[in-house]
């Protein structure tokens, strides 16, 4: 079950990955993908974390089958929601930790 957990958590992570790539594509750095030690930081621009929000992105991660997953993906949607009610407003977070236990930070910024 673990080798599945690990396989299924690499797919989610590779998606959000090309999801957050595709956004990204539209305008120059859009969307930045920044590395930390032992992780990742995202920082989604004002018009990507518009399109999460509208789009409840942030509602189809939760429902992945990851220990992570539904407080991630209520976080997400949660803070781009406050975000995009505030002219520029972001979204940036921070996901630590091997693949199968992941744990992170989530910021809404102005």
């Amino acid at each position: 079950m673990r080798v599945v957990r690990s396989l299924v958590t690499g797919a989610l992570i590779a998606g959000a990955a090309s999801v957050f790539a595709i956004l990204g594509s539209g305008s120059a750095g859009a969307v930045g993908v920044t590395p930390l030690p032992g992780g990742v930081q995202v920082d989604l621009s004002p018009g990507d974390t518009a399109w999460v929000s509208q789009n409840h992105v942030g509602q189809a991660l939760a429902g992945l089958p990851h220990p992570s997953a539904s407080s991630f993906g209520t976080s997400l949607d949660a803070a781009a929601r406050l975000s995009s009610t505030v002219p520029g407003g972001r979204v940036t977070f921070t996901v630590y930790g091997p693949l199968d236990q992941l744990s992170g930070t989530m910021l809404a910024l102005q």
